[in-house]
């Protein structure tokens, strides 16, 4: 079955308050030496996301009915871009809040709506992007003879 997609037309949440919250994946035992040992407890884990729209009353009916009705009440999975170090990705996500329970009006023709998401699986640089982003702008055979200069030249 077809992932749901946000609505090209409606707006993408506002900025103000915006925060990718990773849930914590992490088990930490004190010890009585003082120190102290960590360990991942799953691999993957949502991140939350606290977000906020300002439409107009023509994009909050059309929001307001997206939710109702192609998100079965905000239940459904769905698709949107999230706004991440890496610019604007496509992610799988859902509603933690419902955004309909927490809505208001700015002026009368202005609404906001409030909601908490949980995004399935944030997309971070793979291990490969990650590495070629440390050497840039050098290239791996490049940092290889760099460090192998290093190594020759080094003094004791």
């Amino acid at each position: 079955m077809a992932l749901i997609k946000y609505p090209a037309e409606l707006p993408a949440p506002q900025l103000d308050g915006y925060a990718l919250k990773k849930v914590d994946n992490r088990i930490r035992a004190e010890m009585v030496s003082g120190r102290a040992r960590q360990r991942r407890r799953f691999a993957r884990v949502p991140t939350e996301l606290p977000v906020k729209w300002r439409l107009t009353a023509n994009k909050a009916a059309i929001f307001e009915g997206f939710v109702t009705h192609a998100l079965s009440d905000a239940i459904a999975w769905f698709s949107a871009e999230v706004l991440t170090p890496q610019g604007l990705i496509p992610h799988k996500m859902r509603f933690i809040t419902h955004p309909l329970s927490d809505c208001r009006p700015l002026a009368p023709r202005i609404w906001e709506y409030s909601a908490r998401m949980e995004i399935e699986d944030r997309i971070v640089l793979t291990e490969e992007q990650t590495v070629a982003g440390l050497l840039d702008p050098n290239t791996i055979q490049q940092f290889s003879r760099g460090v192998a200069h290093a190594v020759d030249s080094y003094q004791e």
